[in-house]
């Protein structure tokens, strides 16, 4: 397994609102033995849309529930280089149709569907300054739905903030057609009856998936990546 705890102030950035957006996990790509499609759930931004293009993704989708934070998505990618990446303004779940979004004042990336557990002790300048009611959508419901082709998408990025594994779990059986999937993870509770960790790893692990990497911070909360286990 490759990384594990790190606390380096570069890393923090991402939660505390800082431009840069990076992947904590280093040189990710390669890991990657085949590229097709991407899904990004929890976009922000889009800070991430020059990696896969870099990278060789086509086409990629990016799901943004907040609306404030969707504008500036879909201006990010307006430029002709990502004429394949499509936004969409809603978010995933795998049982819930609606939530309410608690907007966070760090440019929405510690907006989340639940409250701040330890968040609110490690990050204390980071409160929510507000609420949006949220669309939320099943992954295998949507990709249907819109026409997407089955095999088209085999890299799976996810930063949602305490549901990671609702955005997994919405996938279904279409999980099968997946390779890659890089998420935020959390050991602690960041935010009160996040899943954790362990409930990740238990779940993918059932599905065939195995945890390759693993980037920590001192604050409970990292990135965790996986690939199927055919391609280990």
């Amino acid at each position: 397994m490759v990384g594990g705890f790190n606390c380096n102030v570069t890393n923090i950035s991402k939660r505390l609102g800082s431009n840069l957006k990076i992947m904590l996990i280093p040189n990710v790509e390669t890991l990657l033995k085949e590229r097709r499609g991407a899904i990004h759930v929890g976009a922000n931004d889009g800070g991430e849309r020059d990696w896969y293009v870099k990278n060789g993704f086509v086409p990629v989708i990016w799901f943004e529930p907040d609306p404030n934070v969707y504008l500036k998505l879909y201006g990010n990618l307006k430029d002709i280089k990502y004429v394949n990446h499509f936004a969409y303004n809603i978010g995933v779940h795998d049982t819930l149709k609606n939530a309410v979004l608690n907007v966070a004042n760090n440019s929405g990336q510690s907006s989340s569907i639940l409250q701040f557990g330890t968040h609110t002790t490690s990050h204390p300048k980071v409160q929510y300054i507000g609420k949006e009611i949220i669309q939320l959508e099943r992954l295998d419901n949507f990709l249907d739905v819109h026409n997407y082709a089955h095999g088209m998408f085999n890299f799976l990025n996810i930063d949602v903030q305490g549901v990671e594994l609702n955005v997994i779990k919405s996938l279904g059986d279409s999980i099968d057609e997946f390779d890659y999937i890089y998420t935020e993870v959390n050991t602690g509770n960041v935010y009160k009856e996040c899943c954790l960790l362990s409930d990740i790893d238990a779940y993918l692990e059932s599905r065939n998936f195995t945890r390759v990497a693993v980037k920590m911070t001192c604050n409970d909360w990292g990135d965790a990546f996986y690939i199927k286990n055919i391609l280990l």
